[in-house]
């Protein structure tokens, strides 16, 4: 399991954990309140109902001397369905199924209006409530008095079921949501991390290309230096050493450089600063800056298309970069006396060549860094392999594409479209 299924995972877990625990509370809280309710609505009921009792006693008591029967029959008139009186510990008259324990009621709690108390009878949830009134004798022969316990029972299992399906639903629930948050925060993360992925990849390929590439001067330097530290050679051959740790340090400097540009360009939060600029203006000061390779090779540049009063938007610093390194390419793939053509019209740049050509198998992979399609003639004019690399970075960042036309023998067309 790569990172990101392990951090989509651990945040779905956590997201069902918390959806739970907060699901199961608000279950919990309902509830609580429905039987809250219930305790208020029906104690209300059953306290009335037991004062109504007691009042129809008090007239009858006048008349019969307050009776057990009297009372019975008062209490069996006024109380509701699955009620029950206890004078004393003996039942008077039950119209539940359920049997209470006189002995086992908490006579001391209170509440409002009424006490009460959940149990489980039978398989069955109870809301039981009970009230207790120790009534006086009538007869003024007797001095004794009488300790009355009244109940009512409240079947509430239907809750308590009602409750426990919520929670199944809830779980089932949160358990398929889960798996789709896992699958969605799963998209959204590769989504958000596949360009950091490119990045680090490219980057990653860069170095190990690099560090090959360093490798070969280096020790080459390493070996000319030692030699020079240690053997006695003739002046020529101190020249012809020390020549070629010079030109082997300055590729490495120019190295380094394209390495630290491409590598800028590659990061994600790169950015450009893009400015209307003159193609005219541009080309002319490409030109100058490639002049002196051009008369060295005895090469002439040629201006072509409809460039002339052409304004584009650019970051004119990396779009002089791009023009040298293509212009650079075409100067180590013409021969002597060639001409290479720089040309703009409406929507392309481009740089064009009449030299050596690339193989159609081989128009993707110069893209690469450090790829090169003549290796043993790039190494020889020091081509390091980096300039179209990083021309396509380049194209990028300006959101336009680089395209590439070449035939072998023919020559190359190389241009960005903006």
């Amino acid at each position: 399991m790569n990172m990101i299924k392990k951090i989509a995972l651990t945040a779905s877990i956590l997201l069902f954990v918390l959806a739970q625990i907060f699901s199961f509370y608000v279950i919990y809280i309902s509830h609580q309140e429905k039987i809250g309710l219930l305790q208020e609505k029906e104690g209300k009921f059953f306290s009335e109902a037991v004062r109504r009792g007691l009042i129809e006693l008090q007239s009858v008591d006048k008349e019969i001397g307050g009776k057990d029967y009297v009372i019975t029959f008062c209490f069996r008139k006024n109380l509701m369905q699955n009620t029950a009186l206890y004078k004393g510990t003996v039942e008077m008259f039950n119209n539940s199924p359920y049997e209470f324990d006189v002995n086992h009621t908490d006579w001391e709690k209170q509440g409002y209006p009424t006490a009460s108390v959940t149990e489980k009878i039978n398989g069955r949830h109870l809301l039981i409530f009970y009230l207790q009134e120790e009534l006086t004798e009538t007869d003024r022969d007797q001095n004794g008095k009488d300790m009355y316990h009244f109940y009512y029972a409240l079947d509430i299992t239907s809750f308590y079921e009602k409750s426990f399906s919520l929670i199944v639903k809830e779980l089932i629930l949160s358990f398929f949501s889960s798996v789709g948050m896992a699958v969605l925060l799963t998209y959204l993360i590769k989504k958000i991390t596949k360009p950091l992925q490119a990045v680090n990849e490219t980057q990653r390929q860069l170095i190990g290309s690099m560090s090959h590439e360093l490798k070969t001067p280096l020790t080459a330097i390493k070996g000319y230096s030692e030699t020079l530290l240690g053997v006695k050679l003739s002046e020529e051959q101190k020249e012809k050493a020390l020549l070629y740790i010079n030109r082997e340090s300055g590729r490495l400097s120019r190295l380094s450089e394209k390495m630290m540009e491409l590598t800028r360009l590659y990061e994600p939060e790169c950015s450009i600063m893009l400015t209307e600029v003159s193609v005219e203006t541009l080309f002319k000061t490409v030109e100058e800056s490639i002049n002196h390779r051009l008369l060295e090779k005895k090469m002439t540049l040629v201006f072509e298309g409809d460039y002339q009063e052409k304004i584009k938007k650019m970051d004119e610093d990396l779009m002089t970069s791009f023009f040298i390194n293509l212009i650079n390419n075409s100067i180590m793939a013409s021969d002597e006396g060639s001409r290479i053509f720089m040309g703009a019209d409406e929507h392309s740049l481009w740089v064009r060549d009449e030299g050596s050509g690339i193989p159609p198998e081989e128009v993707d992979k110069v893209r690469k860094a450090f790829y090169r399609v003549d290796k043993s003639r790039s190494r020889k004019s020091g081509n390091m392999g980096l300039g179209l690399a990083l021309c396509e970075q380049i194209a990028v960042v300006h959101h336009g594409k680089m395209e590439i036309e070449s035939k072998v023998g023919k020559g190359t067309k190389i241009l960005i479209r903006l």
